[in-house]
């Protein structure tokens, strides 16, 4: 006896909205540009810019993105170099000092 399987219309997957698909080209392209920029610094041998560029991945693109890049650096450079690499965003906002008082003010 034969039994085929016939895919279940309950488990289709939803089509993406507007928001899913742009949200998809953006990092395709966010990953291209970051990929190509990371080439060229591996090919020159910058390795300062090559981690900025792996630095940027991770913050604005995914981790995925972030480890694929790393990886790839690490492929072409090898891994007796030391790579530090900053999973935190690179935007992030500096704290300001408060105002002055008016009695700090009278002062100077």
């Amino acid at each position: 006896m034969t039994f085929t399987a016939t895919p279940s219309p309950l488990r289709q997957p939803a089509k993406k909205t507007l928001r899913e698909r742009g949200a998809d080209s953006f990092h395709a392209a966010l990953a291209a540009v970051l990929t190509a920029g990371l080439e060229e610094a591996l090919a020159t041998g910058d390795h300062v810019k090559a981690v900025n560029f792996i630095n940027r991945g991770f913050a604005e693109g995914t981790p995925e993105l972030g480890c694929e890049m790393l990886c790839r650096a690490i492929a072409v450079v090898g891994t007796a170099r030391t790579w530090t690499v900053q999973l935190a965003p690179l935007n992030v906002r500096q704290r300001t000092a408060a105002p002055a008082s008016e009695g700090d003010a009278e002062l100077s």
